[in-house]
């Protein structure tokens, strides 16, 4: 075998080396060449560069001592498929990580939530229907929008409606003291006889509970968190709070000097909610307002109304601002810190309803004779007091103000000013402003734009 074929086999041997990651073979003695001309042929390119100070003098580096960047060994198979193990086990346990964070913040839950309510909002847009409607109630409990539509509640029926009049389905729950809580796209539907709970979506029930005590009020947020106070043997009440998939997220008990909560009420960040209890205390009604924060072990703030005076409903005009609306009374105040902002008086009148809207605040006042309606900015300054007739109900929208009673219906702007009136075929019994204004009559339903 000549000079030739055998260094070609000992470089295939040395690259086969490299390739598998083993050590590389010594090399061979170099035979001494039997002429200059041959020396000359078989001359490796390491012999044939220039001098490490001929390579310092051109700027570059001495060939011993040459950068690898561009001349790497390739990695054996078993390195790469190590390499690769590695880095899949990199990313799953990131993975992971994100994934307990998502779950332990509520952005999971919140997520997996309002994929459900998208899907059903994209059946339901096909669904035919339109205005007027048969709902085929006729004495409603209780009538609140969903997302756009209506949900209403009657003795033995729970009627859900879209957004454009289509009748999504009917419940029988079978309740003794039925009641809902809505929030933007689902609703609780519970016993207040009871202790079975039902959190439905408009087209199906989402999960079912059964609490160890009965249930005395619910209310839920927009992305369906819900609080549920329930009868307790050592406290005043139980609160107990739910996230979106119905998993245990907070507690509160509170006490006899406490209170029971009768109205509750959800912030638009989903986490914070203010509860108005009502307690006896030396031979007096006694309301306080907690403000309450699911992160957080005690309330944020608290208020004490006046000796006697009664809460009937709550609302979040902003996030720095809590309506409170009593039975002699609308009170603004701080949650932060619990401090009166604004109050307005009903000066005599018994409240009949109330409504608010991104404009500002309507409150029907019952007087000897005819109802008032008193307009309020959000600020609790008023806008306008004007005679409204024989008006019982009202709804705001933020342009308008819808007042109803027996067959007459009109609309107001927030001005006092009456835009038109309308008469009715028979008595309206509810007003909603859910995608449009809508009027209840009867088992009948319509818009009123």
């Amino acid at each position: 075998m000549n000079r030739e074929e055998k260094e070609r086999r000992a470089r295939m041997q040395r690259m086969l080396a490299r390739e598998r990651g083993e050590t590389l073979p010594p090399d061979e003695p170099q035979e001494t060449p039997e002429s200059p001309a041959e020396d000359a042929a078989f001359r490796t390119p390491r012999q044939k560069s220039a001098s490490p100070d001929a390579e310092k003098a051109a700027g570059g580096q001495p060939a011993g001592r040459q950068s690898r960047t561009g001349n790497t060994r390739p990695l054996s198979p078993i390195l790469q498929r190590r390499r690769r193990r590695k880095r899949n086990l990199l990313i799953a346990l990131v993975l992971v990580m994100a994934l307990g964070l998502a779950v332990l913040t509520g952005v999971f839950s919140t997520s997996i939530a309002m994929l459900g309510d998208l899907a059903d909002s994209v059946t339901l847009a096909f669904e035919p229907g339109g205005w007027p409607a048969s709902t085929g109630i006729a004495d409603p409990l209780q009538i609140e929008e969903l997302a756009g539509g209506f949900v209403e509640l009657g003795a033995t029926d729970v009627a859900v409606f879209s957004s454009h009049g289509a009748k999504v389905r009917t419940i029988q729950p079978g309740y003794a003291r039925p009641a809902i809580a809505v929030g933007n796209t689902r609703f609780a539907l519970y016993n207040r006889a009871g202790a079975e709970l039902r959190i439905e979506s408009r087209t199906g029930t989402l999960y079912t509970h059964n609490f160890s005590s009965n249930i005395l009020l619910c209310a839920m947020s927009n992305n369906g968190t819900t609080a549920v106070v329930t009868e307790s043997t050592r406290y005043a009440a139980g609160v107990e709070v739910f996230d979106p998939m119905f998993d245990a997220l907070y507690e509160w008990y509170p006490t006899q000097a406490d209170g029971t909560p009768v109205a509750l009420a959800f912030a638009s960040d989903n986490r914070r909610f203010a509860a108005g209890c009502l307690s006896a205390a030396e031979g007096q009604l006694c309301t306080k307002l907690f403000f309450m924060d699911v992160t957080a072990d005690e309330p944020v703030a608290t208020y004490t109304a006046d000796a006697g005076s009664m809460i009937l409903h709550l609302y979040w005009l902003s996030d720095s601002r809590v309506l409170a609306i009593f039975d002699d009374g609308a009170v603004l105040l701080n949650p932060d810190d619990g401090t009166e902002v604004a109050r307005c008086g009903f000066n005599g009148g018994t409240l009949l309803d109330v409504d608010t809207a991104g404009r500002g605040i309507a409150l029907l006042l019952s007087g000897q004779s005819d109802s008032t309606l008193v307009v309020l900015d959000s600020e609790l300054n008023e806008l306008a007091r004007v005679d409204a007739g024989t008006s019982a109900m009202l709804c705001c929208t933020r342009t308008d103000i819808y007042l109803a009673g027996g067959n007459q219906v009109r609309r107001t702007g927030y001005d006092g000013q009456t835009d038109w009136e309308q008469t009715l075929d028979s008595p309206a019994i509810a007003l909603l402003n859910a995608d449009s204004p809508l009027i209840f009559s009867g088992t009948q339903v319509r818009t009123l734009s």
